[in-house]
């Protein structure tokens, strides 16, 4: 069992759905259920779920902590030094 912390909006998100669902399936669905249902529903519809979030992108040139000055050459590497430049390991 997990326990999701939802906002009152997602809390609201989550009612509606458990609604078109109960509707749909002339059965009542828990929250628990209705979270499955609908996490099925995105894995089945991957496209659909991307391009719902691809508007929601940052605006990186806004965001402080982004500078595009900042250039690492990490010169040729493989994926053993790819591993020892990010993770230190050997």
């Amino acid at each position: 069992m997990t326990t999701l912390r939802l906002t009152p909006d997602q809390k609201d998100a989550v009612r509606r759905a458990a609604e078109i669902l109960e509707k749909t399936l002339g059965r009542r669905l828990s929250q628990g259920e209705t979270v499955a249902a609908l996490a099925e529903f995105a894995l089945r519809n991957r496209a659909a779920l991307a391009d719902a979030f691809s508007a929601d992108a940052p605006d990186l040139a806004e965001d402080p902590f982004y500078d595009t000055a900042l250039v690492f050459d990490a010169g040729r590497t493989d994926a053993r030094g790819l591993d020892r430049l990010l993770y230190g390991r050997q």
